[in-house]
């Protein structure tokens, strides 16, 4: 490991940034910043007394103090990292939305300044995130749409990864979903030597038998890679729904019904939620783009695209996340156990019949350069 390792830690209110890196802490030890506890003692300082109920109402109020506040709280975080080896992780959004207004909360000189060596953005499904708002007493009297938590994320991430991107060579960024459980995130930080797979596959028509197979294939090769699997942004399970229940009402010519029930597989069991038609109608266009943007930005921070696909009718999703993959000059390995199209076979780098020959290549490749 690097005798230091600075890393921003962002996403949107909701989605379980700080649980998870605390769960993360209980695991590894490393310097923890969370931005608002110092923007706190800051203005305790000047004689303001601030916690999540009031600080962005001060900030619609006094937006200059407030950033001076901040400035002053990131100033203290850049002197402690000086001085200490280690990893440092400093949490905190990059975009709040607040009564009709937009806030950054972190700005280009500032990051400059801290030179981090990682950004992350933590990503959990719209529904959920909805969810701990609601349970959150900073956020628990605002009636979120799915549209505007949309557009809060989309904003959360465009904004991190533009901040990445401002650095020349390009820093490493990667957007964890908070499904994939703390060891990606271990992984991410602490064994950056690991190669990072995009592991694709299909998702439409396929069976909770079939994604427990992808679990086993991906655990296989978690000690050796960090596995991203796209379908741990569980947003899929509401697209889903509307699409079948939409494509059901065209086919019978009436309406959907105002409430839709949509069914998210987590990882310790799947959870029904009752949804508003109309909530799920104005976002679903900004979810389904963002199932593609996310998807696209996650293969860009990847070494290998890993094809699982062990039926033999192709997957729209997994060929677009191929040709995708190859014009960003990726590897693209594929478990396959069919004669391939033309279209497959071109956008792959390498076929495999079988998927113990796949592993067992990934296995040896693992931590070197190749050229297959």
């Amino acid at each position: 490991m690097l005798s230091k390792t600075v890393v921003i830690c962002c996403g949107q209110p909701g989605a379980g940034r700080d649980e998870y890196l605390q769960e993360l802490r209980s695991q590894q030890d490393f310097h923890y910043y969370h931005l608002f506890d110092y923007i706190v003692e800051e203005a305790e300082k000047q004689g303001f007394t601030l916690n999540k109920l009031n600080v962005l109402d001060f900030y619609d109020s006094k937006p200059g103090l407030l950033e001076a506040f901040r400035a002053s709280a990131l100033k203290r975080i850049i002197d402690e990292i000086r001085k200490k080896r280690g990893v440092h992780v400093i949490s905190t959004p990059y975009h709040f939305e607040w009564k009709g207004k937009s806030y950054e909360g972190l700005r280009l000189d500032e990051v400059k300044t801290l030179d981090p060596d990682i950004f992350l953005v933590v990503l959990d499904d719209l529904i959920r995130v909805r969810e701990r708002l609601k349970r959150d007493p900073q956020w628990r009297e605002s009636d979120f749409t799915l549209v505007e938590l949309a557009q809060w994320r989309r904003a959360e991430i465009t904004g991190v990864y533009d901040l990445s991107r401002s650095f020349t060579p390009h820093k490493e960024f990667y957007l964890v979903a908070r499904e994939h459980g703390v060891d990606l995130l271990k992984d991410l930080i602490f064994n950056r030597h690991k190669k990072k797979i995009y592991l694709s596959h299909p998702i439409t028509g396929e069976d909770e038998s079939f994604f427990k197979k992808v679990q086993g294939f991906a655990q296989s090769l978690q000690p050796y890679y960090a596995v991203f699997d796209p379908y741990m942004i569980k947003d899929w399970d509401m697209v889903e729904t509307w699409r079948r229940m939409r494509n059901e009402a065209l086919k019978k010519g009436e309406g959907l019904p105002e409430k839709i029930n949509v069914t998210i597989e987590y990882s310790d069991g799947p959870r029904m939620y009752g949804v508003e038609s109309w909530d799920i109608e104005t976002a679903i266009k900004n979810i389904r783009a963002q199932i593609i943007d996310t998807d696209y930005k996650i293969i860009e921070s990847c070494h290998y695209i890993v094809v699982y696909h062990p039926r033999e009718q192709i997957s729209a999703g997994v060929m677009s996340e191929m040709i995708q993959a190859k014009g960003m000059a990726k590897f693209v390995y594929a478990f396959y156990p069919f004669e391939p199209s033309p279209f497959f076979e071109w956008y792959s780098t390498k076929i495999f019949l079988k998927e113990k020959e796949i592993i067992k290549f990934l296995k040896e490749i693992a931590g070197k350069e190749t050229n297959l």
